[in-house]
């Protein structure tokens, strides 16, 4: 691929791509329980990819052939959909009038291209793990997680506060009869609530992909 040390491959015409392959364990999961087998999720190693890897992508075989084209990234600290748009309109070429006005969003035009950012527009928090941990927040082991990072957090050295939503989500995974380490991982044990209601405004944005 020009430019990136990525190796990507285009295998469907409706397209995700995401930051890693945990995002790619958890989506994958996601769409099969939707019955969506027809959606392929891509990762690129880390948000800060997307700026060099998203313009590349219209260099990859079967690209036209595309007809969805949907990004996930976390929130973090910056405007993370500005940051999405500004590439495809600034890097890539696409006029704004097919580009999602607001995060959540798909665009008409060819492909159709939606923005999602982690959490969501309803969830507290800045990345997928907020999410999942919201699907779970009334599981009994939560309590001990709480009761673990508060008392982490009266250590002398105690963990950044930015970090605290992983921290409880290894946490959590660590309390499960069969401990995995990972958040994509934990979504293939079925250790999130999938169907939890939190989760209707990112399956709303995934069926335009339908």
């Amino acid at each position: 691929m020009v430019g990136s040390k990525i190796t990507l491959e285009i295998q469907s015409r409706k397209v995700i791509f995401v930051e890693g392959n945990d995002d790619k364990n958890f989506f994958d999961i996601l769409l099969k329980k939707q019955n969506m087998l027809n959606v392929s999720v891509l990762p690129i190693n880390g948000k800060d990819q997307f700026n060099k890897v998203l313009p590349d992508i219209k260099e990859l075989p079967n690209f036209t052939e595309v007809t969805h084209l949907a990004i996930v990234r976390d929130k973090d600290q910056d405007d993370a959909f500005k940051s999405i748009i500004n590439i495809f309109h600034k890097k890539m070429g696409f006029s704004l009038e097919n580009l999602p006005a607001e995060n959540g969003k798909f665009a008409k035009g060819k492909p159709k291209i939606g923005v999602f950012i982690m959490p969501g527009n309803s969830i507290d928090g800045c990345m997928l793990e907020d999410l999942c941990l919201k699907t779970i927040e009334n599981h009994p082991a939560i309590g001990c997680v709480n009761d673990f990072v508060s008392c982490l957090q009266r250590t002398d050295n105690p963990p950044n506060l930015k970090n605290i939503s992983k921290i409880k989500t290894q946490a959590f995974l660590a309390a499960q009869e069969e401990v995995v380490n990972s958040l994509g991982r934990g979504a293939q044990k079925d250790y999130w609530d999938l169907d939890s209601p939190c989760l209707e405004e990112l399956k709303t944005f995934l069926n335009h992909l339908r």
